[in-house]
């Protein structure tokens, strides 16, 4: 009989923790653009951390009438690479929690080159802070992390296979197939594409008429934005160097690609970025793209943000929110079954009010 076979390395949940954190939000009024106020340090999975608060935002990226506080979430530890799930929930002038987008999977590390902190640059406008979720002068953030780790290692003198494939494209070893990208040229391997991307694999091995060459023009896509897929496609993720600080446009037009190629997991990585990433300036084209390409719980997460009464006075006047509209109709036949569900319980609430 065979010998079982052994994994070299195995993903599980070794830890999680939830902190509660508090930040003075009226003293920390004075503080300008990318200033914060930091966290005690914190200890979860055996890794220290802190959480950091900017009341006036650390993205460049803002709208010019609206200022978005932002969060980052700092590895303390020497560590060479962790798999870290976090997610954000604030308290509320109730006393509820609200959590502010999903869980987001990203790498920690404190080596030179890669990245030991990431941030959220638009947590929540400072005008909804101070309004909805800022008491007797603080803000309450509760942050949930959980960590992951390689549990389970044999020193078998080798990076295992993930570390193998990576090393394949890195080094550029035995490409068979490059993409002409306007006028830029990027190769990769076959067989790789072809096991992430049934789109790929029809192309590749099936009876058209790429599958016959050995250079394949692709159109409708930016050079970057197929760098970062084929990224993703050799790691699982597109976090790189290259890709640290990116655009919303950027994440949108990466999104598009992720449904092109049927990249499901890329595809949910980038709802999640747009979700966080919500403004004003980019919620139109965001749910437009929802629509297009068959996301429904990114176009629930824009419905929601667009019928805020705040934002939907905002939204009104602006070109892009006319647009969409005409252009999608099913879009403004649930917008306005939404405002029409908002009317009614507002007249119900109205009703109880006056009986009482």
């Amino acid at each position: 009989m065979a010998a079982p076979c052994l994994q070299s390395r195995s993903l599980a949940v070794i830890k999680s923790s939830t902190q509660q954190i508090e930040f003075n939000f009226s003293e920390s009024k004075h503080l300008q653009f990318n200033q914060y106020i930091s966290s005690p340090t914190f200890n979860v999975g055996g890794y220290n951390w802190a959480l950091d608060f900017y009341p006036h935002g650390s993205s460049s990226d803002e709208e010019n009438d609206r200022i978005h506080a932002s969060l980052k979430l700092r590895l303390l530890s020497q560590m060479e690479k962790i798999q870290v799930e976090y997610s954000f929930n604030v308290l509320d002038t109730r006393e509820k929690y609200l959590p502010v987008h999903t869980p987001l999977l990203r790498t920690f590390s404190s080596l030179p080159d890669d990245c030991s902190n990431w941030s959220y640059c638009k947590f929540l406008s400072t005008d909804e802070l101070e309004t909805h979720f800022c008491k007797d002068g603080l803000v309450v953030i509760s942050v949930n992390i959980r960590v992951l780790s390689a549990a389970s290692r044999i020193n078998d003198g080798s990076g295992g296979l993930c570390h193998d494939i990576k090393r394949l494209w890195s080094r550029g070893e035995r490409f068979d197939v490059t993409f002409e990208v306007e006028g830029e040229r990027l190769s990769a391997h076959r067989f790789m594409l072809a096991a992430r991307s049934p789109v790929f694999e029809a192309e590749l091995y099936g009876p058209l008429a790429e599958a016959k060459l050995s250079c394949i023009k692709i159109n409708n896509i930016k050079p970057k934005v197929f760098r970062a897929l084929l990224h993703f496609i050799y790691h699982d993720s597109y976090e790189h160097d290259e890709f640290k600080v990116l655009s919303v446009e950027f994440i949108q037009d990466l999104f598009i690609a992720s449904d092109r190629y049927a990249l499901e997991k890329l595809k949910v990585q980038c709802q999640q970025s747009l979700y966080a990433a919500l403004s004003v300036g980019t919620v139109m084209r965001t749910w437009s793209l929802a629509e297009e390409h068959n996301s429904p719980w990114l176009k629930e997460k824009c419905l929601e943000f667009v019928t805020s009464w705040e934002n939907l006075i905002r939204l009104v006047g602006k070109q892009e929110y006319a647009r969409v509209l005409l252009s999608f109709p099913s879009l403004m036949a649930e917008l306005q079954h939404k405002l029409k569900d908002l009317d009614d319980s507002l007249e119900n609430v109205g009703k109880k009010q006056r009986i009482v």
